[in-house]
C-alpha cells in the first residue's frame, strides 16, 4: 500500500524574554500564541541567568532602600523574579553579564536543543539576532565567547528563522562583529543572512522605530510587520494566525526558499469578531494595565 509524505516535524523554537521580564511571564503572555502554534512547533522558553531590580520598584540601583526591596523579594518564586541577559554599561555601552548568559545559553541549547528558529521580545529581540549571527558563522564570536556558545556536544547549527518582536542591534562594541558588513562582499551577502522577521509598533516608546531600524540594517534578509500599539508581543487573532503562517513556511525541510516573503501579514487578514458580551477584541498589541505601568517603568530606568 502506498503511503503519502510524512508530515513534517514540529519545529523547536527558543523563546526569550525582555529586560525585567522572565521565561515564565513570556510564556504566559503568549498563550494564545502558543496554543496556535501548538501543531507546528514548540516554543522552548529560557530564562535569562542574571537577577534584575524588580521595574516597578521607586528605588535608585545599588541603594540600602533598593537592597530592602530586594529583600522583599525574596519570597517571590523563583520563575517569576525578574531577569536580564545583560545589563548595558553606560559609560561605554559595553553588556555586563553577557558572557555569564553565553554560558548558559550554551549549556541549554546543548541540552534542549537543536533549535530550528528563536523569537525574541526587546532585549530578548537583540540577544535572537545575536544567536541567528553566531549559529551561521561561529567565527564571528571571540575564542573565548566561542567556548561558551558552542560547549562540548552541542549540535545546534544555523537558524531557519528568527523572529525579533521590538528589536535592536546590540551597542556593545565587542559585537560589532556580529553583523558583518562592507568588507568587500557583495551586497546580498552582507548582514545576517538568517530570515529575519521585524515586528514593530507604531507607538513603541522604549525601542523607538531609528533604534528598531538599526537592527532591520544590519540583516540581509528581513521582513518588516507593524502594529498599531506599542511596547508589546501582538497576539491578537490576525497576528496568531500570521506568525503561525510564517513559521510554518519553515516547517519542511525542503521550504520553498523565500516562501516566508508571501505569507499574507496580520494586517490583510480579518480583524477579530465580536466578543460574547457585544464588545470588540482589544486592538492588536494592546496593553493591560500592569503591562502598561511596567514599560512606564522601563522607559524611566533603561538598561538595554
Amino acid at each position: 500500500m502506498a503511503t503519502g509524505a510524512a508530515a513534517p516535524r514540529k519545529l523547536r523554537v527558543m523563546a526569550l524574554h525582555g529586560f525585567t521580564s522572565n521565561a515564565f511571564t513570556l510564556q504566559r503572555r503568549m498563550g494564545a500564541l502558543r496554543k496556535a502554534c501548538r501543531d507546528v512547533c514548540d516554543f522552548v522558553f529560557l530564562n535569562g541567568p542574571m537577577r534584575v531590580e524588580p521595574i516597578f520598584s521607586s528605588q535608585p540601583l545599588d541603594t540600602p532602600e533598593a537592597s530592602a526591596d530586594r529583600d522583599k523579594e525574596e519570597d517571590v518564586p523563583l520563575e517569576e523574579q525578574p531577569r536580564a541577559w545583560w545589563r548595558a554599561n553606560d559609560d561605554d555601552g559595553t553588556y555586563e553579564g553577557f558572557d555569564d548568559s553565553l554560558r548558559f545559553l550554551g549549556g541549554e541549547i546543548r541540552d534542549k536543543g537543536p533549535f530550528d528558529g528563536v523569537f525574541g521580545f526587546s532585549q530578548g529581540a537583540g540577544l535572537a539576532a545575536l544567536l541567528a549571527s553566531a549559529f551561521e558563522d561561529p567565527s564571528r564570536l571571540s575564542p573565548h565567547r566561542r567556548e561558551l556558545l558552542f560547549p562540548p556536544g552541542s549540535k545546534q547549527g544555523p537558524l531557519r528563522f528568527c523572529i525579533a518582536v521590538s528589536g535592536f542591534r546590540a551597542r556593545d562594541p565587542a559585537l560589532d562583529a556580529m553583523y558583518p558588513a562592507g568588507d568587500g562582499r557583495p551586497q546580498g551577502l552582507r548582514g545576517i543572512q538568517t530570515p529575519v522577521l521585524h515586528v514593530l509598533g507604531k507607538a513603541d516608546q522604549i525601542v523607538d522605530a531609528d533604534r528598531s531600524q538599526t537592527l532591520v540594517d544590519a540583516c540581509a534578509h528581513s521582513r518588516i510587520e507593524t502594529h498599531e500599539s506599542g511596547h508589546v508581543v501582538p497576539t491578537q487573532a490576525p497576528w496568531r494566525n500570521f506568525l503561525r503562517d510564517y513559521i510554518h513556511a519553515f516547517a519542511d525541510e525542503t521550504h520553498e526558499a523565500g516562501a516566508w516573503r508571501h505569507v499574507q501579514g496580520p494586517n490583510e487578514r480579518p480583524r477579530g469578531q465580536v466578543l460574547a458580551n457585544g464588545e470588540s477584541p482589544l486592538p492588536s498589541g494592546t496593553n493591560t494595565p500592569r503591562e502598561q505601568e511596567e514599560q512606564d517603568a522601563i522607559k524611566r530606568k533603561p538598561s538595554l
